[in-house]
């Protein structure tokens, strides 16, 4: 098991690979650019990330190993200047790498082939759209868009026909993944007056307050046999990482630290959880750990950010 991750020396961000405990740590890249935002292809035969190497942020992929870097996207060929985000994403099934970037001014949904070829944008100009995530099966795509005035949720067809808006109110909604099977989506909102964790049936049906406290619970996300819900909360003075039941019960502060657990991922077989943290709340320190879902066997190895499991 094996995670990927950027880290800074000296004003560059490079992309290293570590294993889960800590050991046989590579450095990947080593241009004076920052190299950011890895993401594993299904098959973890390569690795797609952003990087400023050529002066404006292109997408770029290289082998699991570091080498055959290749540039996939060139502003020169695209009509309007490109402006790219940290999400970024693969389909599925590999065939496609999904991401956001400034396009007219607004944050707009591109897919292109890993090849360099096909691309194309799956959201207007007219509107701001981001955060998204695909369906398990790879037909659907989640995201956010304001193309109504208001932050909401929508799914479209994995080419961009066909979005339908899951969410209608008039407080911020953002979208955080689905569950394995792909029946049912989470998302975070504000409509209770304070940020809380919901799901609703995929069709938007159904939605439910998860966490129902008077603190901010944010960034939810499903374990990955969809058992168990980890996110963000600041409950107990500060940001900290937690754990519930998948129907949100059971809800559990696993790190109990003194710093502030701002991102976090899940391992691929679900039984400990990658936490980032900062010291401060102006994130100049960090420290990262691994954490056994029962809150027990913490570690701290690695210093980092934007970590990627692989598969």
């Amino acid at each position: 098991m094996c995670s990927g991750g950027a880290m800074q020396f000296t004003g560059a961000f490079h992309i290293y690979r570590v294993y889960a405990d800590g050991t046989g740590l590579i450095q990947l890249t080593n241009a004076d650019a920052r190299d950011r935002q890895p993401a594993w292809s299904p098959d973890r035969r390569q690795i797609a990330f952003t990087s400023d190497r050529d002066g404006k942020t292109q997408l770029y992929l290289m082998d699991a190993d570091g080498s055959h870097v290749t540039e996939l996207t060139h502003d020169d060929t695209i009509k309007d200047n490109l402006q790219y985000s940290p999400y970024l994403a693969w389909s599925p099934d590999g065939k496609w790498i999904t991401f956001t970037a400034l396009a007219g001014g607004k944050a707009r949904i591109f897919v292109i082939r890993p090849d360099g070829t096909g691309l194309t944008a799956l959201t207007d100009p007219s509107s701001n759209n981001a955060i998204f995530h695909w369906s398990p099966d790879g037909r659907r795509i989640l995201f956010a868009s304001d193309r109504t005035g208001n932050p909401d949720i929508y799914t479209m067809n994995a080419d961009g026909s066909g979005a339908i808006r899951l969410t209608d109110s008039p407080s911020a909604e953002a979208p955080a993944g689905w569950n394995p099977d792909g029946q049912q989506i989470l998302f975070s909102t504000n409509r209770d007056g304070n940020w809380e964790i919901y799901l609703m049936n995929a069709d938007g049906s159904s939605p439910r307050n998860l966490t129902s406290n008077p603190a901010f619970d944010t960034a939810p996300a499903f374990s990955p046999d969809g058992k168990q819900i980890a996110f963000r909360s600041d409950r107990d003075g500060h940001w900290q990482l937690y754990v519930m039941q998948a129907d949100g019960s059971g809800q559990r502060n696993i790190s109990k630290s003194d710093a502030y657990d701002n991102w976090f991922w899940w391992s691929p077989d679900g039984k400990q959880i990658f936490v980032l943290s900062t010291l401060d709340q102006q994130n100049t320190q960090w420290r990262s750990a691994i954490v056994n879902v029962d809150g027990s066997g913490a570690k701290s190895f690695l210093y980092g950010s934007d970590i990627n499991w692989r598969p």
